[in-house]
């Protein structure tokens, strides 16, 4: 359950934003002003939103020489916490991002999240398994799987997050048993 105090927080202005900065490069620690940079809000709101987001736990800091190093907290309840707001989810978006950028193409029947992230127990900096449902009477299984892989690099330099696509075709969903079967109770992100 989310506090009143916490969701008050969350809605000032740019904490989702630098929430999603942190979460895009877990392993970096970040000055407010690269901060402010990555997040795309004024240096004062970053100063101020980290200031917010240390109270509840989101963010630790530490002082190096002159200024603040930020990094996003290693606590497994508060990072929870923060998967439930899908906004501050940049492997969900990601995800989404992907699946709206194959969905141009006419072959593309459907994408489905797995593995950690489908289940929401995952931890920044994964990679997102999305499987990529093609019609194959449209496009051969190598066409499917290179766009797939072009637009997965697309998202990697735009977003810092890795997709590992699984190209699927539609007749194969239909199968009993195996692959076809794990991935049919799977979370939907994009359909035609």
């Amino acid at each position: 359950m989310i506090s009143r105090e916490v969701l008050k927080v969350l809605a000032k202005k740019g904490r989702i934003e630098v929430i999603r900065a942190l979460k895009a490069f877990p392993d970096n620690d970040f000055s407010i002003n690269e901060l402010a940079r990555s997040s795309k809000v004024p240096v004062m709101t970053a100063w101020r939103a980290v200031k917010d987001l240390k109270g509840t736990g989101f963010v630790r800091t530490r002082k190096v020489g002159n200024s603040i190093s930020v990094r996003l907290t290693e606590d497994r309840d508060r990072l929870r916490l923060l998967r439930m707001i899908p906004e501050t989810d940049p492997q969900r978006a990601a995800a989404e991002q992907f699946s709206r950028t194959l969905g141009a193409n006419d072959w593309l029947v459907e994408c489905r999240l797995f593995g950690s992230i489908g289940r929401g127990e995952h931890a920044p900096g994964e990679e997102v398994d999305v499987a990529v449902v093609y019609d194959d009477a449209a496009i051969s299984e190598p066409d499917a799987r290179a766009a797939a892989g072009n637009a997965a690099e697309r998202i990697r330099i735009e977003t810092n997050i890795s997709i590992a696509p699984l190209v699927v075709a539609k007749r194969d969903m239909t199968k009993k048993g195996g692959l076809a079967s794990e991935l049919r109770d799977k979370e939907v992100v994009w359909s035609r």
